[in-house]
């Protein structure tokens, strides 16, 4: 089972980048629907550890109250679309404290700084993609109506599908207020 935690994206916002992106990216629509920020990308687990990874996830994330995700700008990276976030002083530190405490438990995660960003595309699956049409930029003042507070953190099963991924939620957890 693939699994990752995250911070999901409101369905306001969800709907607000949905309404102010069509029409203005190289690809005819955003699937909504898996909009998120990562927090921690497990890979693929043994059905057996999923217990104690959601067990520790509410541990983990006692104490953490809301927090602002504020993008910054939309970038192509590799074959995908992003919306880069803000690495704010909160999301960093909610991002590390996960994964010092998955990898006290023996979890081991890819060894690279950790970017916080939605995926808002992958370009290379997309067969009906406007190549003509390049990434517009959006000023960061625009971007800013997407901004939301980060009120909860899940735990997400990614299915890979024929052409796009589907996140079941396994457990989500509210942030303390």
């Amino acid at each position: 089972m693939r699994i990752f935690t995250a911070i999901p994206v409101p369905d306001n916002t969800k709907k607000r980048i949905s309404e102010v992106m069509k029409g203005r990216l190289p690809v005819p629509y955003i699937n909504t629907s898996n909009l998120h920020v990562t927090l921690n990308f497990f890979g693929d687990i043994d059905d057996s550890h999923v217990e104690t990874i959601k067990l520790n996830l509410q541990k983990l994330v006692k104490g953490v109250v809301p927090f602002p995700i504020n993008f910054t700008n939309l970038v192509k990276f590799n074959s995908q679309i992003h919306l880069v976030v803000e690495p704010s002083k909160e999301l960093m530190s909610v991002q590390a404290a996960l994964e010092k405490g998955f990898v006290k438990l023996g979890f081991a995660f890819q060894k690279r700084p950790y970017y916080p960003h939605v995926k808002l595309a992958n370009l290379h699956m997309d067969k009906v993609m406007n190549p003509e049409r390049k990434l517009e930029n959006f000023p960061k003042e625009e971007l800013s109506q997407f901004n939301f507070v980060a009120t909860k953190a899940i735990l997400y099963e990614s299915q890979l599908l024929l052409h796009h991924t589907k996140h079941n939620p396994l457990l989500t957890l509210d942030l303390e207020i």
